[in-house]
């Protein structure tokens, strides 16, 4: 994450090379783009003062409507400047149905004084987690103290699924020093089940997790993704205008528990093979990379080179990532990474990964024959993002052409600084373009920008987003395309396989064209995406066939399927008893 670049210096090349070699070895360089005396100012503003609504043009696809919809969290910052490496993180949060009447709800992370970590007042308050139920009108309601969801600790990120198989989505709240899974009873209210169940990732500092199915026994695993020992001591680095980098601290071990299926879980990291030492995990995403049916994982690392953790089908993991050529930046650099969005964005019927990260990103292009090809730089998406940082990434078709596009969340590593984000538009031949004039006052606004995930939360059939910060409130960015295009939205649901139907493999076919796309737990840096399957059909009006390969193996198909519709698909048998 975060190699730091410096101010310019004229003069003492000698000391240019020594500086630079000192910075390889400790970890972060100042993000590209900044200027000494300008960060110092800004960083200088108050964190106390949140962003005030924007007001979008007539034109402007993308709104913020984040008071309007009765979203009023603000991040808690517990410090006046961004002083260490766990600070510079934020929080984010997840998109979940936790009332099953099919409107996505928002849960957002709170972090809050954590001794050691953040320089707040003695007797500082933490500020709760918030739950955001949504009300089907545009607003949400803050239903956080019924459903028992403050929270506690330091926070950073939040994944949903029903664990349990019982109908009702869970939530895993990850933190640093200990994180919380609460268990839905069905009533609006969750009970916190920790310790019962063994996911507490005592000691952690995680930064990110996934629920899937390891071994497809229908019952979903957890993996936790862990970053690093935090020092408070820890002095000796080169740069005192800023911070030790990732290198200056211990590694940890990432977690994963198997689901017994009776409500407890048991840690079997080191027997599954993902005990890896040496890295520092900043979020893990799900893919089936080489289609075998089993859920392999991708790991992005702060510092060095990221993991692909090909899965043997039994739930034991195997570290193939230089191998199938995703280890790497373009520049053969481990250059930090913060996650990687998973989606078809060529439509050749491979899934492709997009990697944020401090310094050059990736768009490694899955092939045929089982390895990536990273197409940053001829995309077009080397020089769009080279002078930024980028945290949360998404794909999203946001006019339902049938074409993904990209949106990326950017902010300064080091200084509480705001950068623009990113609206980059598919343009079908392999490259990206700029579409942020399209996009609207937003993508002009500078914001101390994390995380970001997508939501279609009103049910209209258009991709919205919503921006988490640091020590600012969220934007809820409402999707207003107007091009009239058609779509489809899957809600699946497993009986045979794991409820939350993750892993299933599904390809629609309209007007003679075949998009795919795989059922997950849709994490990215500190968030959650909405689970449901969104695909955009241009002007076909009708879907010839739908076919899904559920985890089960069995394989289903509808025909002559309606579009613009949110369309619940359940699997065909009857549920396994644990």
């Amino acid at each position: 994450m975060k190699q730091q670049g410096f101010s310019r210096l004229f003069g003492g090349i000698f000391l240019i090379g020594l500086i630079l070699v000192l910075g390889v070895m400790v970890g972060k360089w100042r993000g590209p783009g900044s200027n000494s005396a300008t960060s110092t100012a800004l960083a200088a503003a108050p964190t106390g003062t949140t962003t005030s609504p924007l007001s979008a043009g007539p034109e402007d696809l993308f709104e913020d409507v984040t008071a309007r919809a009765g979203i009023h969290f603000v991040h808690q910052f517990c410090d006046a400047k961004i002083a260490n490496i766990l600070e510079s993180n934020g929080a984010g949060g997840c998109w979940l149905d936790f009332d099953g009447d099919g409107l996505m709800d928002l849960f957002l992370v709170n972090s809050g004084p954590l001794d050691g970590v953040t320089h707040h007042a003695p007797g500082t308050l933490r500020q709760p987690n918030r739950l955001y139920r949504n009300r089907g009108d545009g607003t949400f309601a803050d239903v956080t103290e019924k459903a028992r969801l403050g929270g506690a600790g330091y926070g950073t990120a939040a994944v949903a699924a029903d664990y349990d198989n019982d109908g009702h989505t869970d939530l895993f709240v990850v933190g640093v020093g200990r994180s919380h899974l609460y268990h839905n009873r069905g009533d609006g209210t969750f009970a916190e089940v920790t310790d019962q169940a063994g996911v507490a990732n005592a000691g952690g500092t995680g930064l990110g997790a996934v629920f899937f199915d390891a071994d497809n026994d229908g019952h979903l695993d957890l993996f936790v993704a862990n970053y690093l020992a935090f020092d408070p001591n820890y002095r000796l680095y080169y740069n005192p205008d800023a911070y030790p980098g990732p290198l200056a601290y211990k590694p940890q071990f990432n977690k994963l528990y198997h689901n017994r299926g009776d409500g407890t879980f048991v840690d079997i990291s080191k027997s599954a093979g993902v005990e890896i030492p040496g890295h520092r995990a900043m979020s893990v995403a799900v893919l089936d990379y080489n289609h075998d049916g089993a859920p392999d994982l991708y790991i992005s690392n702060d510092g060095t080179q990221n993991l692909l953790l090909v899965n043997d089908g039994r739930g034991h993991f195997k570290d193939q990532g230089t191998i199938a050529g995703v280890a790497f930046n373009a520049m053969g650099e481990a250059a930090g990474s913060m996650a990687a969005a998973i989606g078809d964005c060529n439509n050749d019927g491979y899934e492709d990964l997009l990697v944020t990260r401090l310094g050059y990103g990736s768009l490694y292009l899955g092939t045929a024959k089982g390895w990536f090809d990273d197409r940053m730089m001829a995309s077009g998406l080397g020089a769009l993002t080279a002078q930024f940082v980028g945290w949360g990434g998404c794909f999203l078709d946001y006019d339902n052409r049938g074409q993904l596009d990209i949106f990326i969340a950017n902010g300064d590593p080091h200084y509480l600084v705001g950068w623009e984000s990113l609206l980059l538009e598919n343009r079908g031949d392999g490259t990206f373009g700029d579409a942020a004039a399209k996009g609207g006052v937003y993508f002009k606004t500078k914001i101390r920008a994390r995380g970001s995930a997508v939501a279609d939360y009103d049910n209209d059939g258009r991709m919205d987003l919503i921006v988490t910060t640091i020590g600012d409130r969220p934007f809820l960015l409402h999707n207003r395309d107007k091009s009239g295009n058609h779509w489809l939205t899957l809600d699946l649901e497993g009986t045979l396989s794991n409820r939350d139907g993750f892993g299933a493999w599904v390809k629609v076919t309209a007007s003679g064209r075949t998009q795919v796309a795989a059922a997950r737990c849709a994490s990215g840096f500190l968030m959650q995406s909405d689970r449901r399957l969104h695909f955009g059909l241009g002007r076909a009006s009708q879907v010839e066939v739908i076919e899904i390969t559920w985890p089960s193996k069995q394989v289903q198909q509808l025909r002559d399927v309606s579009v613009d519709q949110i369309l619940k698909v359940r699997e065909p048998g009857q549920r396994k008893k644990s």
